[in-house]
């Protein structure tokens, strides 16, 4: 058996030698030209034979092998179009993701731009207070240097009455 599960046929069955009972006594003058004439004829007759068996064989194996390549040949044309499949689905879901995160992108950016300006404003208004607290702070200093004053002179006052 060869590898493609086709047997090699080395000789044809069936195929007679000559020479057991030829008719002829041994040592007889002509059996040697007749014996060697039969040798050529039976291995013609093998060689074509053998010939035949092996285009035979050939024959098969070429078969067998056509059928392999067109085997391979279908599931290469199946594997391609799988693979255009799949190349086309993923280029859909990588516009998807693409698109889903552009849309995430910018609601997030608009959500920080929001953010950032109330922060903004939060910070003036704080800033504002902060200004307003500082003026009322001075003010008060300034009424309370004056109301210190005010004391001072009152008990400079009563002091001077007391003498």
């Amino acid at each position: 058996m060869s590898q493609y599960g086709t047997s090699n046929m080395g000789s044809i069955a069936g195929t007679k030698k000559f020479g057991g009972s030829t008719g002829f006594v041994d040592g007889g003058m002509g059996s040697t030209q007749f014996n060697q004439t039969q040798n050529s004829i039976v291995g013609s007759q093998q060689t074509t034979a053998n010939l035949k068996g092996k285009l035979t064989v050939l024959q098969e194996m070429i078969n067998q092998l056509n059928e392999e390549l067109n085997f391979h040949k279908k599931e290469v044309s199946i594997l391609k179009s799988e693979k255009e499949t799949l190349e086309s689905v993923l280029t859909v879901k990588t516009q998807d993701v693409r698109k889903t995160i552009t849309n995430e992108l910018f609601r997030v950016e608009e959500g920080m731009k929001r953010h950032y300006a109330h922060q903004k404003a939060e910070n003036s208004r704080l800033q504002q207070q902060i200004t307003t607290l500082k003026g009322e702070k001075t003010a008060l200093e300034q009424q309370m240097l004056a109301l210190q004053r005010r004391i001072a002179e009152l008990e400079d006052q009563i002091g001077n009455d007391e003498d």
